[in-house]
This record gives structure tokens, C-alpha cells and sequence, in this order.
């Protein structure tokens, strides 16, 4: 149970930072976009960009596990549905009146959900690399 729980925080300050990279970059690339192209197309070529650098640093920085192909498009579905809820978030801020650069508080509600979400998926591969280990 200790180990789990060290496990959980490791990963947590390892999706921190490379989430955060990757958020900072990707909230910086959707303001300015915001500004010259419709928010929801803006939003969703920064999220496709992002899943693609997540995708490869969830894979064993982040979750210190190697994902396999059903995993790694697993984690893909996943974020198309965080995507989704984006949208509607996104949808929210402009309803709202909000400027355009305000679409980018989009992902305190998208980093939370791909955070549990990966670690939901690749939990299945940490316990079976433990039972592993075990033998």
C-alpha cells in the first residue's frame, strides 16, 4: 500500500511537470490562436498537438509504465473525451462573454481529467508489472 501510494505521487509531480510543459505551451499556443481563428478550431488544433506530446510522455516518464498499443489508444479515446468536454467548456467561457484569451482556463478542468484517467488506464499495467516482480 506504501508503495502504491509513493507510485501515485511520483507519477502526480511527473505528470505535473511534463503536464505542465505541455499545458503551458499548448494555453499560451490557444490564446494567441483564439485571437485570429474561432476559439473551438483553435482549441482543438492545440489539443490535438498536446495529445501527441502527452502521448509520448505519459508513455514511461509520467506513468513509468511502457503502454501497449491497446492502452496507447485507450489513453487516445480517453482524451478525445476530455476533448469533448473542452469544447463545452470552451462553449461556456465564450456564452459567458468572456475575451477570447479567457479560453484557455479551459484546462483546469482538462488537466485534472486526463491525470485520472491515464493513471486509471495505466494502473492495469503497474499492477502487472508488480506481479511480475513479484515472481
Amino acid at each position: 500500500m506504501a508503495d502504491e501510494r509513493r507510485g501515485l505521487l511520483a507519477s502526480g509531480w511527473r505528470f505535473l511537470l511534463a503536464g505542465g510543459a505541455n499545458t503551458a505551451v499548448t494555453a499560451v499556443l490557444l490564446a494567441l490562436l483564439s485571437t485570429v481563428l474561432d476559439p473551438r478550431l483553435a482549441y482543438t488544433l492545440v489539443f490535438a498537438a498536446g495529445v501527441v506530446l502527452s502521448t509520448v510522455l505519459a508513455d514511461r516518464f509520467v506513468f513509468g509504465v511502457r503502454m501497449d498499443v491497446r492502452t496507447a489508444l485507450l489513453y487516445v479515446g480517453m482524451y478525445v473525451a476530455v476533448y469533448l468536454v473542452g469544447l463545452v467548456v470552451v462553449g461556456a467561457i465564450q456564452s459567458a462573454g468572456l475575451p477570447e484569451y479567457a479560453s484557455a482556463l479551459v484546462v483546469l478542468v482538462t488537466a485534472p481529467l486526463t491525470f485520472v484517467g491515464g493513471r486509471l488506464l495505466t494502473g492495469r499495467l503497474h499492477r502487472r508489472r508488480s506481479v511480475e516482480s513479484a515472481t
